[in-house]
């Protein structure tokens, strides 16, 4: 039966997660949400995906985003935030912008974010996905404890290594969406960029003091594309190549289930 109530469409909670009220020009008040808590503040992935929608909301913004850098130089505590956004480029074929995320007289993060006009070219894939069962196949593991972010989301292992065990790689497989089917978009697709659990903690089976410092994130995935996943599952891949000296890097890929590569992703952490 149709809503004749005239009373607005509920918020998904990834949605209403990301509030952004204008302030002034290029200038947003938000609030951080403590469903999409990490051990100390927010999920690295709820604040990238932020920084990204207040760009996105600029209604001068042309384009989809391309790429996206963020530093994450700070924590976060449940006082108002403040995002800022500025346009340091905008051309005809691309555009740059930042977007920086305040609270009280300090930056917590910053990203530049790039927008492109995606045109009719060459397409092929040299990537290919890796060969994992269906994710309908596999069993729905017991959620004991952890993160609150992590509740927020459908996690099915799909092979690779096993957590706080010594594992010879870091490598991982996961098939993971939305817990509500929310249908994916560009700050989701960012915010799944960040879902991998730090690969120090495939090393040994210690639990490390670990944050993110710097993340970009390459988004391959059209428009088209992203509304062809809609809320299904995405494959996400994620390893790390080197631990030294209380950093550690660790790449990832996401993949839909028919073999499209939605986005790939860099990122340096600090480790105790």
């Amino acid at each position: 039966m149709d809503d004749l109530s005239g009373a607005p469409p509920a918020l998904l909670d990834f949605d209403s997660a990301l509030p952004l009220t204008a302030k002034g020009p290029r200038a947003w008040e938000s609030q951080v949400d403590k469903r999409y808590w990490n051990a100390i503040g927010p999920w690295g992935g709820w604040t990238i995906a932020l920084l990204l929608k207040a760009v996105l909301a600029e209604p001068d913004h042309n384009g989809t985003p391309v790429a996206m850098t963020a530093n994450l130089m700070g924590g976060l505590d449940e006082t108002p935030l403040t995002v800022t956004t500025r346009p340091a480029r905008q051309g005809r074929s691309m555009e740059f912008w930042t977007s920086e995320l305040g609270q009280g007289e300090g930056v917590a993060a910053m990203a530049m974010v790039t927008l492109g006009h995606r045109r009719d070219t060459l397409s092929a894939h040299e990537a290919q996905m890796p060969l994992v069962a269906a994710p309908e196949t596999l069993e729905v593991p017991e959620r004991r404890g952890g993160l609150a972010f992590g509740g927020m989301f459908d996690f099915l292992p799909a092979g690779g290594a096993t957590i706080l065990q010594e594992n010879a790689s870091t490598e991982t497989l996961t098939w993971v969406r939305d817990g509500q089917g929310r249908a994916l978009d560009y700050p989701l697709l960012a915010a799944l960029a960040d879902v991998f659990a730090p690969r120090i903690f495939y090393r040994e089976p210690v639990r490390r003091p670990v944050s993110t410092v710097s993340m970009s994130v390459y988004f391959h995935a059209t428009p088209a594309e992203l509304a062809a996943v809609g809320g299904d599952f995405v494959l996400a891949q994620a390893q790390a190549r080197r631990f030294e000296a209380g950093f550690f890097d660790q790449t990832g890929t996401l993949w839909s289930r028919d073999g499209v590569l939605l986005a790939t992703t860099e990122q340096l952490c600090w480790f105790k």
